[in-house]
């Protein structure tokens, strides 16, 4: 926090914004800290006071869910009276989360895969203007040649492997939807 944020802050509000948004409330410590260098001294008592007010707003069922689901690391803050529920949304909405990753993960094999293909593809085509080039020697041909032919066994496993990239990603997105539509949210 800057010297302006430490003299003007208003801890109660800042203590309900830190919870709502899932942060722990070890911050303060933080805050704190960066506080003393203006002689500045944050309310724990308001804090906390706020802190509480945002874990009412935080520790539900909705809330948890969508925290898990954009891939947020629950830090156990919630209540025992209250982690029963925000877990309930939290634990699906992780779990679509993991599986949206995976799905990236494989977006990004197939997409790296047509890539490589499309740069062998042009490296075979130089290689092919080489190859019936009169400044060929029969040398040059048959090296031309081999490499020719290595080159579409790299296709060919690469296509095997965006195939099999592609397969894995409709079942993930399957099992997404899948998910999706069982929740009550």
């Amino acid at each position: 926090m800057n010297q302006s944020e430490c003299l003007h802050a208003d801890w109660q509000l800042i203590g309900q914004a830190d919870a709502s948004k899932g942060v722990h409330s070890s911050v303060l410590d933080e805050y704190r800290n960066d506080c003393a260098e203006y002689a500045v001294l944050p309310s724990r008592q308001d804090y906390h006071l706020g802190y509480q007010q945002g874990l009412k707003q935080f520790c539900t069922r909705t809330s948890g869910f969508f925290y898990g689901k954009k891939g947020s690391k629950y830090r156990g803050i919630c209540p025992a009276s209250l982690e029963a529920e925000f877990l309930e949304g939290y634990v699906p909405g992780y779990e679509l989360f993991m599986i949206s990753d995976v799905m990236t993960r494989l977006r990004i094999s197939v997409s790296d895969a047509e890539r490589d293909i499309r740069k062998i593809r042009k490296l075979i085509s130089t290689k092919e203007q080489l190859l019936i080039s009169d400044k060929s020697t029969p040398a040059d041909r048959q090296r031309l040649l081999g490499e020719i032919k290595r080159h579409h066994r790299e296709i060919f496993w690469l296509r095997q492997d965006a195939d099999d990239s592609r397969f894995r990603l409709m079942r993930q997105k399957s099992e997404y939807d899948h998910k999706l539509r069982t929740l009550p949210y």
